[in-house]
């Protein structure tokens, strides 16, 4: 959980820095409601998944969904396809990195003001 805490954070950062302060809002918003609305039984509608199916949904979900895999429950644990947490944690260490790598090049280009600072 703290990764994904840490993963949303530098999104938000990385976007305010990029468009603003709604648009790291916006982008935050837009991560957490992709991992809610992402779960098994949206895609056993969407795709009109079989029940025999919903497994593979399931492992689908725990795989592609940043809130899943930030749960300690959608891990494997030696009995499915799940990833395991060393793999979690490398995906989430991943955006981690690329994220600071972007806000490390958009500083540069942020016009800081800095009020007060004047002494009339």
């Amino acid at each position: 959980m703290l990764l994904y805490t840490l993963v949303l954070a530098l999104l938000m950062l990385l976007f305010k820095l990029l468009r603003g302060k709604s648009a790291g809002v916006v982008a935050a918003f837009g991560f957490s409601l992709y991992g809610l609305l992402l779960n098994p039984e949206l895609i056993k509608q969407m795709f009109n998944l079989p029940d025999e199916l919903m497994y593979k949904a399931n492992v689908a979900v725990g795989w592609l969904s940043p809130l899943n895999q930030a749960t300690y429950h959608m891990h494997n644990f030696g009995y499915d396809l799940l990833p395991r947490l060393w793999q979690t944690y490398a995906i989430f260490g991943g955006l981690i990195v690329l994220l600071m790598i972007g806000i490390l090049l958009a500083i540069r280009r942020y016009n800081f003001m800095f009020l007060g600072t004047e002494q009339s």
